[in-house]
């Protein structure tokens, strides 16, 4: 862990050298270490006014008001701004989780707007990725979704850094433990009607077979790395192959993509799509690889659509353009697209 600490550190120095950034705290283990490494980094910068730090109360249980008095209390005494957040009105029946955690970053994309923080620093840590990686694989994801979590993200109009994911729940628990500090206990974070929770009390018998937490983070980085090449591949190939119409169409020779390596593509096709539709959200895996299978290897290829865009072949050549009346549509035969597991 003390080669892991020092990174962490010498990234929490630059935080508190820069121009403003927040900190989001609940008071359970994980985010008490981040505020007290940040802390010791303030200490040797002298820097606590770049640091602010956000407390959420969702009102979802009777003893959170209180918990984020806590933070706010112990973020104070350590030198810090702090400010609380309160989810208000109703609450939905179901999806309460994915509600809270939109509702959370939501009410931190306001206060930084308002108080000027350019990034907002999480605690995420190794094991929250592993656990990641499995639910992602669990729900049939691709490279994309099995590289996990980033330490740079954009996540609902928040500006994301993550600066612990090199360090394991243990680690964060031992530098809670030598502040003197005591965490806040959520009883949702051992609830096993959430999949998050099963898979981390799985997690034990995962290292008795030696698939351990720091392998699997490994596997997100390895696979991160892997996603940011076939990216790259997919850039070149777009600009070598596809002819862009000024009706917004985008064509390009069948037999060129053909030859090309399945994930290129996939990837190929996802970015034509979303060219097309001027929408880039989320193409769903399985009809996307199912569609770029057919137009490989299907003659003659039958037109469908997906993601607000019609795809059809022409003399050889891929036409893809914008649905007449767009209208939601999966490719035929394909299964509903594997869902992300976002972390909370």
């Amino acid at each position: 862990m003390p080669g892991r600490l020092t990174q962490v550190a010498a990234a929490l120095d630059e935080v508190t050298l820069g121009r403003g950034a927040a900190l989001a705290v609940s008071g359970g283990t994980d985010s008490l270490a981040l505020l007290e490494l940040t802390r010791q980094a303030a200490a040797r910068t002298g820097r606590y006014d770049a640091i602010t730090v956000y407390a959420v109360d969702h009102g979802l249980r009777p003893e959170a008001a209180d918990e984020a008095a806590f933070v706010l209390d112990t973020a104070r005494r350590m030198g810090f701004a702090a400010r609380g957040l309160r989810w208000e009105g109703a609450k939905p029946e179901t999806g309460i989780q994915a509600a809270a955690r939109a509702a959370r970053y939501r009410l931190f994309a306001a206060a930084m707007a308002e108080d000027g923080a350019g990034q907002l620093l999480t605690a995420h840590h190794r094991d929250d990725q592993a656990e990641t990686v499995l639910m992602r694989l669990a729900h049939g994801s691709g490279l994309t979704g099995l590289s996990g979590i980033h330490t740079h993200a954009t996540v609902d109009g928040c500006a994301i850094y993550r600066p612990l994911l090199g360090l394991g729940r243990a680690d964060l628990a031992a530098v809670v433990a030598a502040a003197g500090l005591t965490p806040v206990d959520d009883p949702s974070n051992a609830d096993p009607s959430y999949e998050r929770v099963r898979w981390r009390q799985f997690q034990p018998q995962l290292d008795s077979m030696r698939l351990t937490a720091e392998r699997l983070a490994t596997l997100a980085e390895r696979l991160s790395d892997a996603t940011a090449l076939i990216a790259e591949t997919v850039d070149s190939e777009f600009s070598r192959l596809v002819n862009l119409g000024e009706d917004g169409r985008v064509e390009m020779s069948q037999a060129a993509f053909a030859a090309l390596n399945p994930l290129v593509g996939a990837g190929l096709i996802e970015r034509a799509l979303k060219q097309v539709a001027a929408d880039d959200g989320r193409v769903p895996l399985a009809p996307l690889e199912l569609l770029a299978a057919r137009l490989a290897h299907e003659e003659p290829f039958k037109a469908v659509t997906l993601h607000g865009c019609a795809i059809s072949c022409r003399k050889g050549r891929i036409v893809i353009g914008a649905e007449p009346q767009r209208r939601s549509a999966v490719v035929p035969g394909s299964a509903d697209g594997a869902r992300e597991t976002e972390l909370t």
